[in-house]
């Protein structure tokens, strides 16, 4: 049951992105080099939707948190890397896959490099731990331990101000919106 709904939400949420446009290269180009802030607009409200959501359900048990460690340089040196790969490939995982039923061949060089970086990261982990993971650990971190807050009200909290701030956003930035173009009407070979 948990595949399947699995199945259903990813196709939703690939579903979503096509719609949107945020699949294109143009709209990740222009994500990379701030000159388009629509995909950052979308993603930071499904960020903020999610956490007014997820924290109040997780207080009455139906959502649980596996909170990840926290180690800055393997995040830092790990985000570089896949900011690089997005930057090259011009997608990210997400938006790789809601292009491909639209013949984006470059799609296959992007699965491609995920499954190297995946291959790369396995054999690497262990050697590059001392380095990477063990210094600056901070553990099982979440924003609500850290300020000392009730977890919900974090949460909620944190999800209204990056809405206020995907408004703000959005009015700075509307006029000056490059026109990202439909993938339904083009296809990039």
């Amino acid at each position: 049951m948990e595949l399947l709904l699995g199945l259903l939400i990813g196709t939703a949420f690939g579903f979503i992105l096509r719609r949107s446009r945020v699949a294109s290269n143009a709209c990740i180009r222009g994500a990379l080099t701030l000159t388009d802030f629509h995909m950052l607009k979308l993603l930071l409200t499904a960020v903020a939707v999610t956490l007014i959501l997820a924290f109040p359900l997780s207080t009455l048990g139906i959502v649980n948190f596996s909170v990840k460690t926290t180690y800055v340089a393997g995040i830092v040196i790990g985000g570089l890397l896949f900011g690089v790969g997005m930057a090259v490939a011009g997608f990210c995982p997400g938006t790789m896959l809601a292009a491909l039923p639209g013949g984006d061949r470059r799609f296959w060089w992007a699965v491609a490099g995920g499954f190297a970086g995946s291959f790369a990261y396995a054999l690497l982990y262990e050697p590059l731990k001392p380095l990477l993971v063990t210094p600056l650990n901070f553990g099982k971190l979440t924003l609500p331990d850290l300020l000392g807050l009730n977890p919900v009200l974090t949460g909620v909290g944190t999800g209204i101000l990056l809405l206020a701030g995907v408004l703000l956003l959005d009015r700075l930035t509307r006029p000056k919106q490059a026109q990202i173009p439909d993938l339904s009407r083009t296809v990039n070979k």
